[in-house]
């Protein structure tokens, strides 16, 4: 799927939805990670396929937490004012720790080789030393 596949009004979100739930369903990996891996198939940002998945799942009925509490008196499905908003919003800010976390691994991946490394080199210059 390509970032500037066009369909039906909703169709994006709904294949995210499904990408989502296939990859978490047989992958056993998290709703982040597979945020993730659709942004980077897709040139999404992470923030867009997480909205589209949440969109979607409210659509649907889908909380997403087993045993969730909605506080006392709030029928389900009931939402405040702005909250799809909020949703959308929270989101977003989950699927960016979801970017900054596998940054992270990335850059710590990089230190670890690099200090591998620079201990190579430096018993090479150890050695070096001795030989002069």
């Amino acid at each position: 799927m390509a970032n500037t596949v066009r369909g039906k009004r909703g169709s994006i979100g709904s294949l995210i939805f499904d990408q989502v739930e296939k990859i978490v369903g047989e992958e056993k990996i998290t709703r982040l990670a597979a945020f993730q891996r659709i942004s980077d198939e897709t040139g999404r940002q992470p923030g867009t396929v997480s909205a589209n998945y949440y969109r979607i799942a409210r659509q649907r009925g889908i909380t997403g937490r087993q045993g969730s509490s909605r506080g006392p008196g709030r029928p389900r499905g009931a939402r405040n004012a702005g909250g799809s908003d909020l949703s959308a919003a929270i989101g977003q800010v989950t699927a960016a720790f979801a970017t900054l976390q596998v940054s992270a691994r990335r850059q710590e991946a990089e230190l670890d080789r690099l200090r591998r490394e620079n201990a190579q080199f430096d018993e090479i210059r150890r050695l070096a030393r001795r030989v002069s």
